[in-house]
């Protein structure tokens, strides 16, 4: 189990670490020299890419019940996702099913903080994004993701009865 806050928290000193690196190798200067040369605008730059999916994160952890989170394709785009296409009955199922008691999140790989939440969530290295991703979540603390697979709606169903009991 995962709390969102520290897989944002680690993901940031992960990006810090990068934009450090590249930055030195760019300008032909140590790592200390960047810290020291660039601190404002590698902050800034921090601050910025990270501002929307800060604010989902905040929204997702303050929920008083329990979360399903779907990063799913854009349902608009011509080129569907067969799986999220697939997956998207048994969400529609749950959601009907606990009405109130939960919350469905559902947002877009392609918009900015869903791109992000997916690589914070799906720490993983892959050459290409499964989608969709779905998360159970409560309190911040992810109980259960899936990627590139469509779960039957039973299997959410059993993480929602142990949170709601």
């Amino acid at each position: 189990m995962h709390e969102l806050i520290d897989l944002l928290s680690d993901h940031k000193e992960k990006f810090r670490k990068k934009l450090i690196e590249a930055l030195a190798t760019k300008n032909s200067l140590t790592q200390e020299q960047v810290k020291l040369e660039y601190k404002d605008f590698i902050e800034q730059y921090i601050t910025d890419k990270y501002e929307n999916v800060e604010e989902l994160i905040r929204r997702i952890t303050a929920a008083k019940i329990p979360v399903l989170l779907s990063i799913r394709r854009d349902r608009a785009r011509e080129d569907k996702c067969k799986l999220c296409e697939g997956n998207q009955p048994n969400i529609d199922e749950i959601s009907k099913k606990y009405g109130d008691r939960i919350e469905l999140i559902e947002i877009y790989e392609d918009k900015p903080e869903g791109g992000a939440l997916y690589n914070i969530i799906f720490h993983e290295e892959a050459p290409e994004k499964k989608l969709p991703l779905t998360a159970i979540i409560s309190k911040g603390e992810i109980l259960k993701f899936w990627a590139g697979k469509t779960v039957e709606a039973a299997v959410y169903e059993r993480y929602m009865k142990k949170i709601l009991s």
